[in-house]
């Protein structure tokens, strides 16, 4: 009797658990949180900026003959020059833009550098306050698959393979220093019975150690 008790609680537990991991919302970030980055970047090659510090910000985009080369950024504080970005830097169809990436209340100079069914890439300098200038992002730049969401002040790296691999890392702003919160790996196929099946890898960063936990599944 005793055996046959012991043998339901595991059953009810297994039962539970695997439930419970069926759940994967809580790690992959919601969509409609996203902020379309799309609609703010423009082909316009001046943007009028904020007003920082009381100073009206401007910023003068400079090309080469084919624009699909940044030379250089010129930013004006008030219509005075302040500071010229050396760029280099290849863009995707002249889009510029002005994003606050680090959640500080300065927007950051963005230039969009890439964009496919991966997702987007990104050149960012972001404002310092310390001396009013703007510092090249090497954490953020480049990275393709890059989103923000300004509700809960994630920065989100979003990659998607195709239908068998997406990824999802999760990270924020802390004291100044991008930090990993949460991931979720998924992978995607179908068997031999034509079952389609799905493997979710989580990792979320709880207590100065990331525990990862993995589950699979029948999705249909």
């Amino acid at each position: 009797m005793v055996r046959i008790l012991v043998f339901l609680i595991l059953i009810s537990f297994c039962s539970c658990n695997f439930k419970s991991k069926q759940q994967p919302e809580n790690v992959v970030p919601k969509t409609n949180l996203k902020f379309n980055i799309s609609n703010i970047l423009s082909s316009n090659d001046s943007i009028v900026g904020d007003k920082i510090a009381g100073n009206q910000f401007s910023y003068k985009f400079n090309a080469d003959s084919t624009g699909h080369l940044l030379k250089s950024i010129t930013v004006y504080s008030e219509g005075s020059k302040i500071q010229e970005i050396i760029a280099n830097k290849a863009t995707y169809d002249k889009k510029y833009g002005l994003i606050d990436w680090n959640f500080d209340g300065y927007k950051d100079i963005t230039v969009l550098y890439n964009s496919g069914s991966g997702g987007c890439a990104y050149w960012i300098w972001n404002y310092s306050q310390n001396d009013g200038k703007f510092y090249y992002n090497d954490r953020l730049s480049e990275k393709l698959g890059l989103e923000i969401d300004p509700a809960s002040k994630y920065i989100i790296f979003h990659y998607r393979a195709g239908w068998p691999e997406e990824r999802w890392d999760t990270l924020k702003y802390l004291n100044n220093k991008l930090k990993f919160v949460k991931g979720l790996y998924q992978e995607r196929w179908i068997d031999s019975d034509g079952n389609s099946w799905v493997k979710n890898t989580s990792r979320e960063f709880i207590n100065d150690e990331i525990i990862q936990s993995v589950d699979s599944l029948i999705i249909k």
